[in-house]
């Protein structure tokens, strides 16, 4: 099989078997909760996906809470998961850790589950995905391809960032990048820029289009909604995108050279199957997801695949095997 067939077809292999793998029936039915306020959106679509398989597969109580922006009542929301004799509560959000930290503290026994990041506290469990080991990928892929001039990808020797807030996820998705590109492209340059905000296209759109105005022809966006603007930006200035979470490579169609894909929905899934099988309930730790795992992974975007050399592509996917085979270590700065 060519390079370029494995590569366009790996997530899907994946996805197919880690959700098949469930139709187990809960003797005694468990409860599931998830809180957050991006469920309808990006990475929590994945999530979403994720705990409705496991509704339909292992017949679980499913509950959604959407926080919206109500910043003052997160503590009492988290406060009334606690009471509600949830076995399993699914977290995602940054800005929901301080009203988390503070109800786990007071509630050690609930089972809360912290997706795409690690706390300091002791008693909950962390889904943490390896975000960087994609990223390293995305920055081997567009470097070198800046690296060799491969038109129409490469304007120059830099390459663009756009991040949401500055965070230490987002952080280590940008570092994953600089690695990347370093190892493979030593001559390319990343030009890194936060926006601040998770939830303002605008902004993102405007921060990209002044990158693509210092001649880079690719733009990397960790950023949520925000990253939204990066793709429309990418197809009005004629340059390309690298999308994250999801695939977004049908947001900008002929303007995306790939997405970084975070599997969400096969973690959750993973975890709650587990929980409801008893083949590994779940405890206070860290459950890490990578590529290894197929929960992290590039997808080159099909529209674009045939203008990418081949010795690329096998380039990209030796990477990929030697970061499956500890051969390639992401590291990230302390």
């Amino acid at each position: 099989m060519t390079a370029r067939k494995l590569l366009s077809g790996l997530i899907a292999t994946a996805g197919t078997l880690a959700l098949s793998t469930g139709l187990v029936a809960a003797e005694d039915e468990v409860r599931v909760a998830a809180i957050s306020g991006y469920f309808s959106q990006g990475f929590g679509i994945s999530i979403m996906q994720g705990l409705e398989q496991a509704q339909a597969d292992l017949g679980i109580d499913l509950t959604i809470v959407d926080t919206g922006n109500r910043a003052l009542d997160y503590e009492e929301q988290f406060n009334n998961l606690a009471q509600g004799s949830y076995d399993l509560i699914f977290v995602m959000g940054w800005e929901l850790v301080d009203a988390l930290s503070k109800t786990a503290e007071a509630n050690p026994d609930t089972r809360f589950i912290f997706i795409d990041g690690v706390l300091e506290g002791d008693t909950m469990t962390y889904i943490d995905f390896l975000e960087e080991e994609g990223s390293y990928m995305v920055g081997a892929l567009a470097g070198l391809l800046a690296q060799e001039g491969v038109a129409p990808f490469a304007n120059g020797p830099e390459l663009g960032f756009v991040g949401g807030r500055d965070i230490p996820v987002i952080r280590n998705f940008l570092m994953g990048m600089q690695q990347g590109v370093a190892d493979n492209a030593p001559d390319v340059r990343v030009v890194d820029v936060f926006a601040g905000t998770f939830d303002d296209p605008a902004k993102g759109s405007e921060l990209a289009m002044a990158l693509f105005g210092q001649g880079i022809g690719t733009i990397y966006q960790a950023a949520g909604p925000t990253g939204e603007g990066v793709l429309q930006a990418a197809a009005a200035a004629g340059a390309f995108a690298v999308g994250v979470d999801i695939d977004q490579c049908p947001s900008a169609p002929g303007a995306m050279l790939g997405s970084m894909l975070k599997r969400a929905d096969i973690a959750v899934y993973d975890v709650i199957e587990g929980h409801v099988t008893g083949t590994a309930p779940v405890v206070p730790g860290t459950v890490q997801v990578g590529v290894a795992s197929g929960g992290v992974e590039l997808k080159i975007c099909e529209d674009i695949l045939d203008q990418i050399p081949q010795d690329i592509l096998d380039q990209v996917e030796a990477i990929r095997e030697g970061i499956v085979s500890g051969e390639i270590a992401v590291a990230l700065n302390d």
